[in-house]
């Protein structure tokens, strides 16, 4: 019955381990590993999107309490999304009005809305599991959560003061990776802590699932088995 959720799990927790894996090696190595920005910002997005997908095709296995919570997961998804795109169209628009100059305003825009992006899809990692685990296991997606805010910020805050040297390189199509990017790469290795906490709530849930539990553990009592929607019930 929870075959597309357990799946949907493992994706995600697979994605961790790699992630947090690559970050603790570019954090122990200080530097000298450094993964780059396609892995930093894509992998993380494409794990995410695929284990998504498992819980859309899954959805019929969820009860209406699943329903809410990967509802908002999914909103909350979409608008880290949104965050990556207006980042893009603040650096589209000031490359097609370059009277602009790069004022601050478009500076703390474009650094925000990288940040909502990093820290975006923690926020849907967070939601996804957060019913399904007891409180240790809570308290770790907290952590995973805080550190992560606290990682998005300094990246958020990197990106706004490097905005002009973006525009710079769009304005020129320069496809090289900016200078920068190796400060940002140290910043995201810290994220390995987030990571890691949050395959270990994920392996939690997993198991959680795979012995049927729907209700929120954290409530205590043994919780009954997944309920399939009857027919006809809103997807």
């Amino acid at each position: 019955m929870t075959i597309n959720l357990r799946v949907s799990l493992a994706i995600l927790a697979a994605g961790f381990g790699i992630e947090g894996g690559s970050e603790l090696a570019s954090f122990a190595s200080r530097g000298a590993f450094q993964p780059g920005p396609n892995v930093l910002f894509v992998l993380p997005a494409v794990m995410t999107l695929i284990g998504l997908l498992f819980v859309w095709i899954g959805r019929h296995e969820w009860n209406l309490l699943h329903h809410e919570r990967v509802r908002s997961a999914h909103i909350v998804f979409g608008l880290s999304l949104l965050g990556g795109v207006v980042g893009g169209a603040v650096i589209g628009a000031l490359v097609a009005f370059p009277q602009l100059g790069t004022p601050l305003w478009a500076s703390l825009a474009f650094g925000a809305a990288i940040g909502s992006l990093v820290l975006g899809t923690f926020v849907t990692y967070v939601l996804l599991v957060f019913h399904l685990v007891a409180r240790p296991s809570q308290l770790a997606l907290f952590g995973s959560l805080a550190w992560a805010l606290l990682v998005s910020v300094l990246v958020a805050s990197a990106f706004a003061a490097h905005c002009a040297d973006i525009v710079g390189l769009a304005v020129h199509r320069t496809l090289t990776v900016p200078a920068f990017f190796s400060s940002v790469d140290t910043l995201t290795s810290y994220l390995f802590v987030s990571y890691f906490l949050l395959l270990a709530a994920y392996l939690v849930a997993h198991g959680t699932v795979a012995r049927g539990r729907d209700a929120e553990p954290a409530q205590g009592g043994s919780a009954p088995p997944v309920v399939p929607d009857a027919p006809g019930a809103r997807p």
